[in-house]
């Protein structure tokens, strides 16, 4: 028994390997896993998982730099680097941006680290993949069970406010319809990697997607569904056939809005404001946001300075009714975000990297229009990476995490770094 359980154990974490301080390796493995719970646990526990990894991972490349070889521009790094350090001398609060500027060098461990875990042995990548569906499930049975019975399997309400906003297992913070959204592409990999000819991803995303629309999470419910026209635009072969399952997917959410009529009001967050968003809460922070860029247009006011700024005069002569509801810990918009806490400078690097990748993606699928895997890719980049919509801070450790695997699910299937395992 006692050989059963370890065997088992080594398979899961990989412990048997041929690396210089092997014992780090499983550690490794077990901290990549761990991650993505964590995310259900909350943020410190998040940030803990993460730093732990980013030392041993680094502890444990550098007694492995001659077995391990992967590619980076040395040169675009050092300019990054000097870019961030500027970024913080000229903050206009350099102590709170130097912080969160060691949250973004964690974040670029993590992905790095996890890229070249999941390249020394593709075992792990479905295993963690496996664990994202798993949790994807447990959280959206949870929210199901709190829609239906008034409280989840912890006890937890939905929200008295926002026309009973669900929770799921989050408890006060109304965050589960973005989590799903942020989780769903990447649990359809599961289908990929263990059910190749099937339509059973295509099942899940009808079930995702009424979760979703129950949460009353606008703009996760609205990212995911179109993101789903894009998804069946590629996964389907013939054009009636795109017609028709696009058709199916549009007639479910009519039935979803008579199902569930209280939905519909929150998404009629305009009829008070002219028709205009720049007189909502949004537009607000939007413009806001651009006042910043103006008062420092090549670096930016220093990232996540949005909290201290919005409140200062200059902000307050904005072109919106909803100029007292200007201030935010962000902007709501990580493209406004990027451009107001870094400036041009830092705008143009991210879209630059983002044009990179996503060229990158359309190479590999022209290569091969039948893998279902970069499909994965190109949802997860729109999903991400679209800029008309609200989102969370890009910036923040919590919300951040989600890109970061985002981009190491890309860059996996895209072979986005060269790397080599000798």
């Amino acid at each position: 028994m006692y050989n059963i359980i370890r065997s088992k154990i080594n398979n899961l974490f990989i412990s048997n390997n041929k690396y210089e301080l092997p014992y780090l390796f499983p550690i490794l493995v077990f901290l990549i896993y761990f991650s993505i719970l964590s995310t259900l646990l909350g943020a410190f526990v998040l940030n803990l998982s993460l730093v732990l990894f980013d030392v041993f991972f680094l502890i444990f490349f550098v007694k492995n730099i001659k077995k391990i070889e992967i590619s980076l521009n040395f040169k675009i790094i050092f300019t990054v680097i000097t870019i961030l350090i500027l970024n913080i001398l000229f903050s206009e609060h350099p102590l709170y941006s130097a912080k969160s500027v060691m949250g973004l060098v964690k974040n670029i461990i993590f992905l790095i680290g996890c890229y070249v875990i999941f390249k020394i042995e593709s075992k792990i990548f479905e295993r963690f993949i496996k664990f994202v569906f798993i949790i994807f499930l447990f959280t959206a049975f949870d929210t199901i069970l709190q829609y239906l019975t008034g409280k989840d399997i912890f006890g937890y309400p939905p929200s008295e406010l926002h026309y009973g906003r669900l929770s799921g297992p989050f408890g006060d913070e109304l965050i589960v319809g973005s989590y799903l959204s942020k989780l769903i592409f990447i649990s359809i990999l599961f289908f990929f990697i263990n059910l190749k000819k099937n339509f059973y991803d295509l099942i899940f995303l009808v079930f995702g997607l009424i979760v979703l629309f129950i949460t009353k999470e606008r703009s996760a419910f609205l990212m995911t569904f179109f993101t789903s026209l894009v998804y069946i635009f590629f996964r389907i072969e013939k054009l009636r056939f795109k017609i028709i399952l696009s058709l199916i997917f549009i007639s479910l959410i009519a039935a979803l809005i008579f199902t569930v009529p209280d939905t519909v009001k929150r998404y009629k967050f305009l009829h008070n404001s002219g028709n205009n968003i720049l007189h909502t809460q949004w537009g607000a922070h939007f413009l806001t946001s651009f006042e910043m860029f103006k008062k420092n247009p090549i670096l930016g006011t220093g990232i996540r300075t949005f909290r201290h700024e919005c409140s200062k005069d200059y902000s307050k002569n904005i072109q919106s009714k909803a100029v007292d509801l200007r201030c935010s810990t962000h902007p709501h918009n990580f493209y406004f975000e990027i451009l107001a806490e870094t400036g041009s400078l830092g705008l143009f690097i991210f879209l630059s990297f983002l044009f990179t990748v996503f060229k990158k993606i359309i190479n590999t699928y022209k290569k091969n229009t039948s893998n279902n895997n970069i499909i994965i890719s190109i949802s997860l980049f729109f999903m991400f990476f679209w800029p008309i919509k609200t989102t969370g801070s890009i910036f923040s450790s919590w919300n951040s995490y989600f890109y970061i695997m985002a981009l190491v699910i890309i860059f996996y299937q895209i072979n986005f770094l060269n790397f080599k395992n000798k």
